[in-house]
């Protein structure tokens, strides 16, 4: 895990000078959090800068009445204190938003204001438990720090509770667990404690208010992380699955900062070789039988089910060895990684270098029906006009040609499917399978 969050809930320390954050960034001193550094918290990096740079202008300013600081108000930071307190990035994302516009003109105001402001949206919209882990991270209380090998760094309730979504277990329970672990942390007779002694706390307090099963769970995580090996999540599915929404939200749960997607790498293949070269990278994987030759030379006139899938498996020979290249790499330097895409095929990659170098955990998500998926390319085509949406409703047969030779392949080799019906869902399920996997490896046995 990348060693901006741990999963005991501790933070590790950086300096200023981080992509997306001017190098001179004193802002997180005084946020509505009270964070400590400008450390980020694990989702991809367009998503920070992008953040940082709408409020770059900003001409709203926190004051500090105590001390007399006058700082501008920055979305990103705020959206980093609520992914803290336990929200998802989508969800924090949407709140830090609804704060930001409820504020309208206004062109200062008071800390304490803002986070009495932000903790009542919060305990509106989400309940009373994560406003409390909010104001909890708020305070000005003493500092609880986690003793490693080699640093003492901040103990986080609302990292460590999203930690614990990351384990699959619950929110209520992974947010009342961290409160727990957080108090009895509190109550303490030093401020400062071992690594070790805090894993052996959460897995208590687990067992206690969760179950046996998500305690265990945690510990499997912990020995994973101990281990070094990097981990591979490989997800597979056709246009409409929900494959970018869901890997973001896996991303930013797992706190996995490299993601990769089939689709760019078959745009970069497409700007190095002339489509006469491989004329079916030319065309979207399921209009790709478009570029395929017939015995007399002629492209086939009409679409065939069976040409859809070789136009298809011809895309797929071309991108495989970037893709295999791009995971041999990932595992050579340790780290984790992501890979979405409807060229992800692990029944037909080589996977061998990973075999015992990473957990590598491969799966296809699916939608349950031809209909379901018409309504999903209805949105797109509504939501994304610019990117030619509609033309993937014209393609619904092809489309589910696809799914449906995917499925077969994914049985035939015993790849885990995923339904997406509900993103909530299906990424719980999702976290779920990841930490089987890595109990399987990892397994506690006490």
């Amino acid at each position: 895990m990348p060693n901006s969050m741990r999963r005991d809930g501790s933070v590790a320390r950086f300096g200023n000078a981080l992509p997306g954050w001017p190098v001179t960034c004193e802002c997180s001193r005084y946020s509505p959090v009270g964070l400590q550094d400008s450390a980020r918290i694990g989702w991809p990096d367009r998503y920070t800068s992008c953040l940082l740079w709408q409020e770059r202008m900003a001409k709203l300013f926190i004051t500090d009445n105590t001390s007399g600081e006058r700082i501008p108000f920055l979305r990103g930071v705020l959206v980093e204190s609520l992914a803290r307190a336990g929200l998802s990035f989508q969800d924090a994302y949407i709140l830090a938003q609804s704060v930001r516009d409820s504020l309208g003109n206004e062109s200062e105001i008071a800390i304490e204001t803002l986070k009495q402001r932000v903790s009542a949206e919060l305990k509106e919209k989400f309940g009373a438990s994560l406003a409390e882990s909010y104001d909890l991270g708020s305070s000005q209380e003493r500092e609880i720090m986690v003793r490693t090998e080699n640093e003492e760094v901040p103990f986080s309730a609302g990292i460590l509770s999203r930690s614990l979504q990351a384990c699959a277990v619950d929110r209520a329970d992974a947010l009342e667990t961290a409160k727990q672990v957080h108090e009895q942390l509190r109550r303490g007779d030093t401020p400062v404690i071992d690594h070790l002694d805090l894993r052996q706390i959460i897995h208590d307090r687990l067992k206690e208010h969760g179950s046996k099963s998500a305690a265990n769970r945690f510990l499997s995580w912990e020995r994973f992380r101990d281990s070094g090996l990097p981990l591979i999540v490989l997800v597979g599915g056709i246009t409409g699955t929900g494959k970018s929404t869901l890997t973001t939200e896996l991303a930013y749960q797992l706190n996995i900062v490299r993601t990769q997607s089939t689709d760019m790498m078959r745009e970069i293949v497409r700007c190095y070789l002339p489509p006469e070269q491989i004329p079916t990278l030319a065309h979207s994987s399921f209009e790709a039988w478009r570029g395929l030759k017939k015995a007399d030379g002629e492209s086939p006139s009409e679409r065939d089910l069976k040409e859809v899938i070789r136009g298809f498996l011809s895309q797929f020979d071309v991108v495989k060895s970037g893709l295999e290249a791009t995971i041999n790499r990932a595992v050579k330097e340790t780290h984790d990684l992501i890979v979405d895409g409807v060229h992800v095929l692990p029944s037909k990659l080589d996977l061998d270098i990973a075999k015992d170098q990473a957990i590598v955990i491969p799966l296809i998500l699916v939608v349950p029906n031809k209909k379901t998926l018409a309504k999903r390319l209805k949105r797109r085509a509504k939501e994304q006009p610019e990117r030619g949406s509609s033309r993937y409703l014209k393609q619904l047969e092809n489309i589910w040609t696809l799914q449906s030779y995917l499925v077969t392949e994914a049985e035939e080799n015993k790849v885990p499917m995923i339904l997406n019906v509900d993103v909530e869902e299906a990424l719980q399920e999702l976290l779920m399978h990841i930490s089987k996997t890595i109990a399987q490896h990892f397994p506690v046995t006490h």
